[in-house]
């Protein structure tokens, strides 16, 4: 019987690993971080633009904004064997209530395809939760729209 070479074994389990996931899986999860990362950028701005109770809202997403950054970041390094590179956003000052129609535009988007990637074997758990907080981040769009309208 042939010995068992433990780095042998790790080659080829990345191969399969890397051959299991498609590169359009990887091309989705760029173009999410991609989203994610603006939707970030425009949160940590409105917190500095809006009043104190709506700037901690905007705040509060803008970090959980960033922390799906860091998970789709975690998906993609496991998919490709490589570090996400993405290009930093651009954000405008554009008026509050353009910047959340905007986001949620994104929110709604990024929703849809973490709905749809639900059922995942390796990654659904962690869609589903971003799933969740993209329909809490709805909620709360609509929220500082209504308090920005009075």
């Amino acid at each position: 019987m042939k010995q068992y070479d433990p780095k042998t074994a790790a080659k080829v389990w990345d191969r399969v690993q890397n051959a299991a996931a498609p590169l359009g899986d990887a091309q989705i999860v760029l173009n999410l971080i991609a989203e994610e990362m603006v939707d970030a950028a425009a949160y940590a701005r409105l917190a500095k633009r809006l009043p104190p109770p709506q700037a901690a809202i905007a705040r509060q997403i803008s970090q959980q904004e960033q922390s799906h950054i860091s998970c789709l970041k975690g998906i993609y390094t496991l998919i490709t064997g490589r570090k996400a590179i993405v290009p930093p956003p651009t954000v405008t000052d554009d008026p509050p209530e353009i910047v959340l129609r905007r986001c949620y535009g994104r929110e709604m988007r990024c929703l849809a395809q973490y709905e749809s990637r639900q059922n995942d074997a390796q990654y659904g758990h962690i869609f589903r939760k971003l799933a969740l907080q993209e329909q809490e981040h709805c909620h709360h769009i609509l929220e500082l729209l209504g308090a920005l309208a009075k």
